[in-house]
């Protein structure tokens, strides 16, 4: 048997390649056995061992199927003719390679050193500004493209500020950087439509990921069910607090059918339902995999009404009390 090179050494479990790439465990294990996409080592256990090769590989192979490519035109496709096929394909938000105009700001103590050591940006990256942390971010006026962050660890606060509307309105895209983390956060920030990976990570494989993965623009058109596989889709965020709706549904209006009150009181018990069938009891793959389509179709219904009433507000010229974070 040859010995292989580092680059094709297996480095990564399935886990890690899971939160580089996106890709789910039990799709990554579909697609392995269907299409033979990667051929991943095995440890003595019989546990997968996949390379870095393998991991850039997939994310590419990601992409193109959130471009709307079917997996089984794509999955025996070489790294070539995959380049060839994102080359063909630009994300709406990444200019062509070489055009210095895609913009990359980072945030971290550990990072922003490291990138504003580094001899050169990969071609079509642009670094447009590099900060200690977000406060220092937040007072400059710096946009980008993406936003990489990178901290220490996530909980419940640190994810409600990440998905605040002043940093999404500065980048189109975030990417977090942690080294620990409980799960359902890193769950949360990934319904609210950020990339997260796992920490330590190359800084070439950070670049990596803002050329070639794209910001995905969400048709909120109802997809299909899929009785097999949970849905991993990401959930468009509250655009409401519970304070805000109860305000809303108590002003008084010039429209005699009282439409803001009704749909503040829709919204609630949408978010009600989406609450429940977040937390559902399941017994079966089949009973996750409904819950999670449950869960999904009832947040786009509920992120829906809430654009409703952003409109109805602004037209009627209701104002609308800034969230009171305690809660």
């Amino acid at each position: 048997m040859t010995t292989r090179s580092n680059e094709h050494h297996g480095a990564y479990r399935i886990g890690a390649v899971s939160r580089l790439t996106g890709i789910s465990p039990d799709t990554l294990r579909i697609w392995e056995r269907r299409y033979d996409i990667v051929e991943p080592q095995r440890t003595p256990k019989g546990g997968r061992l996949y390379s870095q090769q393998d991991v850039t590989r997939l994310t590419m192979i990601k992409t193109l199927v959130d471009q709307g490519y079917a997996i089984s035109t794509v999955a025996n496709l070489n790294i070539e003719e995959l380049n060839q096929r994102l080359n063909n394909a630009q994300p709406a938000n990444l200019p062509p390679l070489g055009s210095g105009q895609h913009e990359v700001c980072v945030v971290g103590q550990a990072i922003s050193v490291r990138a504003c050591n580094t001899e050169s940006m990969p071609e079509g990256l642009e670094l447009a500004g590099a900060y200690t942390d977000l406060p220092a971010f937040l007072e400059d006026e710096t946009e980008c493209d993406t936003l990489i962050i990178e901290l220490p660890f996530l909980d419940r606060t640190l994810a409600r500020d990440l998905n605040s509307a002043e940093l999404r309105r500065r980048a189109q895209r975030i990417i977090v950087i942690y080294a620990f983390s409980p799960s359902n956060i890193v769950a949360q920030l990934q319904r609210y439509g950020l990339q997260t990976l796992r920490a330590p990570v190359a800084l070439e494989h950070i670049w990596q990921h803002c050329q070639v993965t794209q910001t995905k623009r969400f048709d909120w058109s109802p997809p299909d069910w899929n009785p097999r596989i949970a849905n991993n889709e990401p959930i468009p965020p509250r655009r409401f607090s519970h304070d805000q709706l109860i305000h809303l549904s108590q002003v008084t209006t010039s429209l005699e059918c009282e439409c803001p009150h009704h749909t503040a009181g829709l919204i609630e018990q949408l978010s009600a339902f989406e609450a429940y069938s977040a937390q559902c009891e399941v017994a079966t793959k089949q009973d996750a995999a409904l819950h999670g389509y449950l869960h999904q179709m009832t947040a786009r219904a509920r992120w829906l009404m809430e654009v409703a009433l952003e409109r109805l507000a602004e037209v009627e010229g209701i104002e609308v009390p800034e969230p009171d974070h305690r809660h």
